[in-house]
């Protein structure tokens, strides 16, 4: 049962021991909202379970591997009318959550993405990946006639009523922009405000980049075609 005004955080997380706690914290900080903490695990080998477990959030532990099937995972358990989406690895401003709520109800937005602002020259995105988001994202504006800066950001905040009214699919890097995809197609409403992103301090990223790269252009063309 959906309660209204919760906000309902899903956070995937991978071998995150070193930042889940405080990606965790911030949320409890910050919040201006009734809320609930949704942890999706998927088979860590470190203690990112054990941290989760004394942070007193709910804990899913999900075999299947996946950024899709976590968020699905997540998503599936959420009792808010609102859902925030955020990574355990310590790379997004947190406690900017409000603003992207904020925004998204003053907006009357179905959904509101932190279009992160970085810096290559403090390196807390790669050159590749830099130039493989703005790639992806100009194809996104053309194919489906938005205007975003940053289309894969994994911040994010939806509202449940209007994630109801598609179905996604994909199970991997590619859910983020198939979410997009579906929207925009529903003409839903996406927005999105400025954002700090910061430098990976523990552990490794889990993006394969040529894989992920294929997915989401497959994602983009598919639903371009299928107008």
């Amino acid at each position: 049962m959906q309660e209204n005004n919760m906000v309902s955080v899903v956070i995937p997380t991978l071998n995150e021991a070193g930042t889940i706690r405080e990606t965790i914290k911030t949320i409890k900080e910050t919040i201006e909202y009734p809320y609930e903490i949704i942890v999706v695990d998927g088979c860590s080998t470190d203690n990112t379970r054990e941290i989760v477990r004394k942070e007193k959030c709910k804990l899913i532990v999900e075999p299947r591997r996946g950024y899709g099937t976590a968020l699905k995972a997540g998503i599936a358990h959420a009792r808010g009318n609102i859902i925030l989406i955020v990574d355990g690895d310590g790379t997004y401003k947190v406690r900017d959550a409000n603003r992207l709520i904020n925004a998204l109800y003053r907006e009357n937005a179905d959904l509101c993405l932190g279009a992160r602002i970085y810096n290559l020259a403090d390196k807390s995105m790669d050159v590749i990946n830099y130039i493989g988001n703005k790639i992806i994202t100009f194809a996104f504006n053309v194919l489906y006639k938005q205007n975003l800066l940053d289309s894969q950001s994994g911040f994010r905040v939806l509202k449940r009523s209007s994630l109801d009214k598609v179905h996604l699919k994909e199970n991997d890097m590619a859910f983020a922009t198939e979410m997009l995809v579906a929207f925009a197609k529903k003409g839903l409403k996406i927005i999105e405000i400025p954002t700090n992103y910061k430098l990976r301090v523990y552990g490794k990223s889990k993006l394969r980049r040529v894989k992920a790269g294929l997915e989401i252009f497959k994602v983009l063309i598919k639903g371009a075609l299928e107008r």
